[in-house]
């Protein structure tokens, strides 16, 4: 395997990422896009389980909120809205769906799916900075059985409720 040099000029880094932590790297990547001031970085344990379970999750979801954000015509938004609809038919973390169940139930090639967090960081760093993602997401091993390569993602009872009485 040949490594690209490091080019600190570059708009973007290459860093070597071990298989098994790669889902972690990237809920950890979103959770950082999506931070509109830059926060100090602690150290995580290697044994630590990354979620966002702990963060404090934004209820301003509003209505009007949710459908500018599901409105805006993107790949995304398109992606991300079927997602949350999705997970609203089974909401809690007992109906929580892996990167690759979710791709496989919304017929969505897994490369993309995986990459939605990020996406979703983004946009919400630019067009809605004061909202947290619609949904929770946790890295695997702390369902059974363990699955520390997956990431897996659900809505809450009350997201899933405002799913469904929105159209669409």
């Amino acid at each position: 395997m040949i490594t690209p040099p490091a080019d600190p000029a570059a708009a973007f880094q290459y860093v070597p990422v071990p298989n098994e932590h790669v889902p972690a790297v990237l809920v950890f990547l979103g959770e950082r896009l999506s931070t509109p001031a830059v926060t100090p970085i602690e150290p995580i344990a290697e044994d630590a389980v990354v979620t966002d379970q702990e963060a404090e999750v934004s209820d301003d979801w509003t209505d009007e909120n949710l459908i500018k954000f599901l409105a805006m015509k993107t790949k995304s938004s398109f992606i991300i809205g079927r997602m949350l609809r999705h997970l609203s038919a089974h909401p809690g973390q007992d109906g929580a769906l892996s990167t690759q169940e979710l791709a496989e139930a919304l017929g969505v090639d897994y490369s993309i799916m995986k990459n939605i967090p990020t996406q979703a960081a983004r946009t919400l760093g630019k067009h809605f900075p004061e909202l947290t993602k619609p949904w929770h997401a946790q890295s695997g091993p702390t369902f059974t059985p363990p699955r520390p390569n997956e990431v897996f993602f659900w809505v809450t009872d009350e997201r899933a409720a405002q799913l469904k009485r929105l159209p669409g």
